[in-house]
């Protein structure tokens, strides 16, 4: 797992991609419509609390973009918005969670120590 997260940031970057996740996160919900399908029930369920939280978020960042082409392949309007929603997924999967996420906590570096002798 340690391929998918180059580095976890801390400080101002790290504030930074808590910042995008969110950023990315809530732009997901808002651009759900009412009468929404059972995928996009999925994506705002399942993706937007991953990314949000930074759980999985190279996976849940891919599925997202997967997503996002798929309805923009069947009719939705393809706009400057939707261009940059997906650029933005895309450098959050370059950049990886962050120090500040649920993903750092778990495969994030790992100190032991031990007992002297």
């Amino acid at each position: 797992m340690q391929r998918l997260y180059p580095m976890f940031p801390q400080g101002l970057p790290g504030l930074g991609l808590v910042l995008l996740r969110t950023v990315v996160a809530t732009q997901l919900v808002t651009s759900m419509e009412a009468d929404s399908s059972i995928w996009r029930s999925f994506a705002i369920i399942v993706l937007t609390p991953a990314i949000a939280l930074g759980v999985f978020t190279p996976l849940a960042c891919l599925l997202l973009l997967m997503f996002m082409l798929v309805v923009g392949l069947n009719g939705d309007a393809l706009s400057i918005a939707t261009v940059c929603k997906g650029l933005e997924v895309v450098a959050l999967i370059m950049l990886g969670p962050g120090a500040y996420s649920f993903d750092a906590r778990f495969f994030g570096r790992h100190s032991i120590e031990l007992p002297r002798r």
